[in-house]
């Protein structure tokens, strides 16, 4: 055998051992959870206010984005992901000052939440809706997920915030930031 197959041999087992070591890694990392203390918003009956969101604001990352549906296809078991936009999964509920959880979801990327992960505590996100009312959110917690945790979507209590995007070495992990509702107008 000549020493350029030798070589190729070689370096290829190398490569995948250390494919192997790094999938076992992060693999074994344990979920990670940060909880912030936040104020929490009183919802009054007599002016219970929602509506379709289509744009997210986070002052401290100069992060403004547009908000699209984001839809479920139960045929394929997927959702659909935008390469460019934040999504709303429209199965949860829309911003309002009443209860339940909103559902933001994106790539992490540049052009959506590629630099939410340098987000601190007590971080202010804000959601305009189509019908001109504005939520004001603050950051609570931080938690990673494995892609099969739906939480999400069986949360019932005071109005939360939920924006989700993938983190880990192979983007394997799913990271919820949720926020509290602080004001509602």
């Amino acid at each position: 055998m000549n020493i350029r197959k030798l070589a190729i041999i070689i370096g290829s087992i190398l490569v995948a051992l250390g494919l192997g070591i790094g999938f076992y890694v992060n693999s074994t990392q344990p979920i990670i959870n940060q909880t912030f203390t936040t104020n929490h918003y009183i919802a009054s009956s007599s002016s219970d206010i929602s509506g379709y969101p289509i744009e997210l604001t986070i002052p401290s990352l100069s992060m403004n984005l547009q908000i699209i549906p984001g839809v479920y296809n139960s045929l394929t078991q997927t959702w659909n992901v935008s390469l460019s936009k934040v999504q709303y999964a429209t199965t949860t509920s829309q911003p309002n000052n009443v209860g339940g959880n909103t559902f933001l979801y994106g790539h992490y990327r540049p052009e959506v939440f590629a630099y939410l992960h340098t987000i601190r505590s007590g971080a202010i996100a804000i959601v305009k809706t189509a019908n001109n009312h504005t939520f004001y959110y603050q950051l609570a917690s931080i938690k990673t997920t494995t892609q099969y945790d739906d939480s999400v979507f069986h949360y019932v209590g005071p109005p939360i915030l939920t924006i989700q995007t993938c983190t880990g070495a192979y983007f394997q992990y799913r990271q919820f930031y949720t926020f509290n509702l602080i004001k509602a107008s």
